[in-house]
């Protein structure tokens, strides 16, 4: 005989289910305001906790400003909150504890280098997989860092260079075709198909010819990062959106395939070359395999190790991602600082004179047949630092420990069950750490120890900091002084948010920060607003 389930009796199930959901909410509320009361935090509400604040915060910024601003906010708003301190944003995320002093940073990622954070590993295997070497930890992590190293030594790197100056040429005929058209055009997009035919020929000896034409690993990569919600999202449709897994699923097919035949395709010419005992410089994949042959007392065999094959292709992912990231960015905001800061602009392309001479046409030969003058450019360099301490790409997230609070200020600050912040942003525009913060002065990465401009230790990471920094940085330095100097003296690059908004027909003329159109947004990392619009001129110096 069936079970009579009449409406009465549903309902009942329905309604004692809810009331356990609210207890059970309640009870958690009350566990975690309970304790949030002593710590030190802003303004705090027992049953909001700081969502408004955080409202308030975003609030003060335009639209899709990036979440990293937040913090240095709050602590401008509120002077009392000392450098390390709480924001209580259950149930939409985790609680935080923020980071904005380098010691208190150090005992996180250098003393103590805990794991990443969980809801990192969550954001980022769509786009990377779990074999990604942002997410990884202990023994594999290390296992994969010892083996690429090799590959990313600056000695290394010195000797693909042609290979970087060849791919940055075709870019800078790229801005010629745009100064002929006087298009307005997306320098963060054009910096970005660069970075990804630099990371191929560097890390697999491969042209992906993303610059001229349409590449299927590109698009993919670019169309996950926009299904990708951001971190703490309060959009339910936008965060549990049934269709983003199809979409991560069929993105990460393409992107695995096309990787997969790449490896291939080099591990046959690796063969091919080794019998015929070529003497070309080997791509950072080849330094990796043979590192991970011997790591492992495996032989070169004829076939690819699946092992190796299946961590590389997430490995390769994340070397992407982070040229997506470090190096696209930060190029679009060094043509922005310089356009405003035309004496800096001028003083850098004096160094390159004196070191490639004035004769721009033949600067690319330069550098191929020398590129260790790459490090004869010190202002150059400074530039850069100071850039990314202005605008940084990422910061670290790290996950609490029960056995390890953090001391600041002679007290322990919990950090067990609390996301770690230490937020590069905030940090790097910090008045007590950096005097005139929020002034463009690349000269405080020139001075020696002592001068008050000097760099307090610690307190610039925008590679991160200790043992788990970022393995590509010195990648992202060759790639942005070789863009720099093959740019800077030929093209005047100026943004284009004004006409931007006529073609589009929106007014966003007020979607500024201290005035500045140029700002950063969440996509994955910290990118520049509309992919920083742009046009550009043919320069003509004197």
């Amino acid at each position: 005989m069936a079970p009579d389930f009449n409406s009465g009796s549903v309902a009942t199930a329905f309604g004692v289910l809810g009331a356990g959901f609210l207890i059970r909410f309640i009870v958690l509320l009350y566990i975690h305001r309970r304790r949030m009361r002593d710590l030190p935090k802003p303004p705090w509400n027992p049953i909001f906790g700081n969502l408004p604040t955080m409202g308030k915060a975003s609030a003060a910024f335009p639209p899709r400003t990036h979440p990293h601003a937040f913090p240095h906010w709050i602590r401008q708003q509120h002077p009392e909150l000392p450098p390390v301190f709480y924001v209580d944003i259950w149930p939409v995320a985790d609680p935080m504890l923020i980071i904005a002093d380098p010691a208190a940073a150090a005992q996180i990622t250098i003393q103590n280098s805990l794991e990443k954070h969980s809801s990192t590993k969550e954001y980022v295997y769509p786009l990377l997989g779990e074999k990604n070497m942002v997410t990884l930890e202990g023994k594999e992590w290390k296992m994969w860092r010892g083996i690429f190293n090799p590959g990313f030594a600056s000695g290394h790197l010195m000797s693909l260079v042609g290979g970087m100056v060849s791919d940055t040429v075709r870019f800078t005929g790229i801005l010629s075709e745009y100064a002929a058209k006087e298009k307005v055009f997306e320098l963060e997009e054009a910096v970005t198909r660069l970075t990804v035919d630099i990371i191929g020929n560097v890390v697999l000896d491969m042209s992906l010819e993303a610059q001229t034409s349409e590449n299927e690993l590109v698009k993919a990569f670019r169309d996950q990062l926009q299904w990708m919600p951001l971190p703490n999202d309060i959009n339910l449709f936008r965060k549990y959106n049934p269709m983003k897994w199809f979409v991560y699923r069929a993105n990460s097919r393409i992107m695995n395939r096309y990787l997969d035949k790449l490896l291939e395709q080099r591990f046959a010419d690796r063969q091919q070359e080794e019998k015929v005992n070529s003497k070309r410089s080997k791509p950072i994949i080849d330094l990796a395999l043979d590192t991970y042959l011997k790591e492992t007392g495996q032989t070169g065999g004829s076939a690819l190790p699946w092992q190796f094959k299946r961590s590389a292709i997430d490995h390769f992912k994340t070397f992407l991602f982070a040229g997506h990231d470090t190096t696209s960015s930060t190029a679009c905001f060094v043509v922005h600082l310089l356009s405003k800061h035309p004496a800096a602009l001028e003083k850098l392309c004096r160094e390159h004179d004196e070191v490639y001479g004035s004769d721009t046409s033949k600067t690319a030969e330069a550098i191929t047949d020398d590129p260790h003058s790459l490090n004869r450019l010190p202002y150059t360099l400074a530039v850069l630092k100071e850039v990314l301490r202005l605008f940084p790409p990422a910061s670290t997230v790290r996950k609490g420990d029960p056995n390890t609070p953090i001391l600041f200020n002679g007290k322990e600050h919990p950090t067990d069950g609390f996301m770690l912040w230490p937020v590069a942003y905030g940090m790097h525009r910090q008045p007590d750490l950096w005097p005139n913060a929020e002034e463009f002065i690349p000269e405080r990465f020139l001075v020696k120890e002592g001068d008050p401009l000097f760099p307090p230790k610690g307190a610039w990471r925008p590679f991160e900091y200790g043992p788990r920094n970022c393995v590509g940085q010195e990648l992202a330095y060759i790639e942005l002084k070789i863009f720099m100097v093959l740019t800077l003296r030929n093209f005047d690059i100026r943004p284009a948010y004004a006409e931007q908004d006529k073609i589009d027909g929106k007014d966003r003329s007020t979607h500024t920060i201290k005035g500045d159109r140029a700002y950063q947004v969440l996509i994955a990392t910290a990118k520049p607003i509309l992919g920083y619009p742009s046009k550009v001129t043919k320069r003509r110096r004197q």
